[in-house]
């Protein structure tokens, strides 16, 4: 099968990035903050004002020190070594910063993702640097399950393949009986082994 994993609240705890350092920065900056992260907030800002103005600022150190989850590595391996290929597929560098920054931004972000993936054993076959429709990307590269966090990526691709939806509070509202909802990468396993 071709598995496609998304980086950003897949093989990152987005999340948890956002509920420390997102909310300090929010308070220090007198901003309104949402700690229910619903889906109608941007993964806890209450505005893409508020979303730009932090990750415009913290878009590298993020992209650099972010921890992976635990058994990500792992698990992905044994994918692989079943015999599945598996495509990273991210739009990380197609946010309104990175693109705000011009080509050498995203050029550069690009590095530091492949450079991030090598540094934490993450093994893959391909990488995709998808736009904000992912459902192209993903039909283009055949595949057959989707990892995913992001509802609106969700809402575009499940009637296409089967998407493992990574539990986070700004996707816990989204139930639909075509996604297998995951909380960690034993999950992960668990319901692919089965497919």
């Amino acid at each position: 099968m071709n598995i496609g994993i998304d980086i950003d609240g897949v093989l990152t705890d987005l999340e948890s990035y956002i509920e420390t350092v997102g909310k300090k920065y929010m308070i220090e900056n007198n901003l309104d903050f949402d700690d229910t992260m619903n889906t109608n907030t941007i993964y806890g800002f209450l505005s893409k004002e508020d979303s730009h103005q932090f990750w415009d600022k913290h878009w590298e150190k993020y992209a650099t020190t972010i921890k992976i989850r635990k058994n990500a590595s792992n698990i992905i391996e044994k994918l692989k070594n079943d015999g599945n290929k598996i495509i990273i597929i991210t739009a990380r560098t197609y946010d309104n910063q990175i693109i705000k920054g011009g080509i050498k931004r995203q050029e550069n972000m690009e590095k530091l993702i492949i450079k991030w993936l090598h540094k934490n054993n993450i093994k893959y076959d391909k990488i995709v640097f998808s736009n904000l429709n992912k459902l192209k990307d993903c039909l283009d590269n055949k595949i057959d399950i989707m990892i995913e966090d992001s509802v609106s990526n969700i809402e575009q691709l499940k009637n296409f393949m089967k998407i493992l939806c990574f539990d986070a509070k700004y996707n816990q509202s989204y139930a639909n009986s075509q996604i297998y909802r995951v909380y960690n990468w034993d999950d992960v396993y668990n319901i692919i082994s089965k497919f």
